[in-house]
């Protein structure tokens, strides 16, 4: 196996809670498992810790990022001020089309939510949203602080409880952009994300009780 694909092996049980925040990855016992040498484990943990999903400290090893409340408040309060203002670049040169994308884009993440899947349709739809604003460094930061985020998320099981919340959310934010209330769908959203950073941080706090 190739680093790459280990690395999406790996990130694939990172995003669905399987390796839980904290866990350690052991490059012996992942070269035992992928049955391979050390050097394409080493090489696929960089990978992942270059994602910001691991962290490997000399003499220590790699394992899975933790976040602590404080720093989970930070991401949050990074994603409103980022994707917020994506959006609102993305509302005032959305055609039409796009608008059918969005929307369908919406759709097939509505019909990932029940699944293993859901991670990806959200963000998917997310993406959809911004792509107009034509900032492609602003996406490839929200999305790397929305991968730290879903690790958290997936662990802590947060999506299942809120489904139909972040759901109606979406549909809400797609809705006020067909009728052109640019500001209606920025605060749909900033609603939306603030909503999801007190939830997990209430289910972080609830474990540690």
């Amino acid at each position: 196996m190739t680093p790459e694909m280990i690395a999406a092996e790996l990130r694939s049980e990172l995003m669905a809670g399987t390796l839980r925040p904290g866990a350690e990855l052991s490059q012996v016992m992942l070269a035992e498992r992928f049955g391979v040498s050390r050097i394409p484990i080493r090489d696929a943990l960089r990978i992942l810790a270059g994602e910001g999903l691991i962290e490997i400290e000399a003499n220590r090893g790699a394992r899975a990022i933790t976040l602590t409340a404080a720093e989970v408040r930070e991401i949050y309060d990074l994603r409103v001020l980022l994707e917020c203002d994506a959006l609102r670049r993305a509302a005032a040169h959305v055609a039409p089309a796009e608008l059918e994308e969005i929307e369908r884009v919406r759709r097939k993440s509505d019909l990932d939510a029940g699944t293993r899947a859901w991670a990806a349709g959200d963000w998917a739809f997310h993406r959809a949203l911004y792509q107009p604003a034509g900032r492609p460094r602003q996406l490839a930061m929200i999305e790397s602080l929305r991968r730290a985020c879903r690790l958290h998320v997936s662990a802590y099981a947060t999506m299942p409880a809120k489904k139909p919340r972040w759901l109606n959310d979406h549909r809400a934010i797609v809705e006020h952009l067909r009728k052109g209330d640019a500001q209606g769908a920025i605060q749909a959203l900033q609603a939306h994300l603030e909503a999801a950073g007190r939830h997990l941080l209430e289910r972080m706090a609830a474990a540690q009780d």
